[in-house]
């Protein structure tokens, strides 16, 4: 009866033993290696090469455009010559701008810049004269005759103007380089109107 009990206890160690045998150990499986990959930059800003163009030059001054006087588009011609008559008597081929400063009845308060088409031989320069202008006009709006100042030239301002025109020659509210650019570039175009017939009171 002892042998049979140790038999079997040998039986139950051997089936154990063998069950032990028969099972897998369980081994962790590859741990994957992760492969940063760097973010593609996304640019914030793009840049772009632009070429600009530079814009050609006028051909002709720039000129302030307001309405018209109906007068001086009409009669440009005849204030200009007697402007030219009075201003430069002596000299011909003359061109004249003029900025009204004032306007009654029969007068015409002016401020004129006059200028030869051709040049002096002896300077290479045109005759030139600028100066205030008083523009006597008849009732039919005809040019009957310019006055200008003479050598007694303050006092001389004073009994020609008004008060409003006087004010505009002192405070020296007058576009002096309009006038003399588009008189310039005149000499160059003869047959081109006065900066008065676009605009009778040039601004800046």
């Amino acid at each position: 009866m002892k042998t049979t009990s140790r038999g079997n206890s040998w039986i139950i160690l051997l089936v154990f033993l063998a069950a032990c045998g028969k099972q897998t150990s369980a081994f962790p499986t590859e741990t994957p290696i992760l492969t940063a990959v760097s973010p593609t930059p996304v640019p914030t800003s793009t840049s772009i090469s632009i070429t600009i163009a530079p814009s050609p030059l006028p051909t002709q001054p720039i000129i302030p455009m307001i309405t018209p006087d109906a007068l001086q588009v009409e009669r440009w011609k005849e204030y200009e010559a007697a402007l030219a008559r009075t201003i430069l008597k002596d000299v011909e081929s003359v061109l004249c701008e003029w900025e009204i400063l004032g306007q009654s009845d029969q007068e015409v308060y002016v401020w004129a810049v006059c200028m030869s088409i051709f040049s002096v031989v002896s300077t290479g320069l045109p005759y030139h004269a600028e100066m205030p202008a008083v523009i006597h006009i008849g009732t039919d709006g005809a040019v009957q005759s310019v006055e200008i100042p003479g050598i007694h030239y303050g006092p001389d301002i004073i009994r020609m103007f008004p008060p409003d025109a006087e004010e505009k020659y002192f405070d020296r509210l007058i576009h002096f380089q309009e006038l003399t650019d588009h008189l310039n570039w005149r000499r160059e175009h003869p047959e081109e109107p006065p900066l008065i017939v676009f605009s009778p009171t040039p601004t800046p």
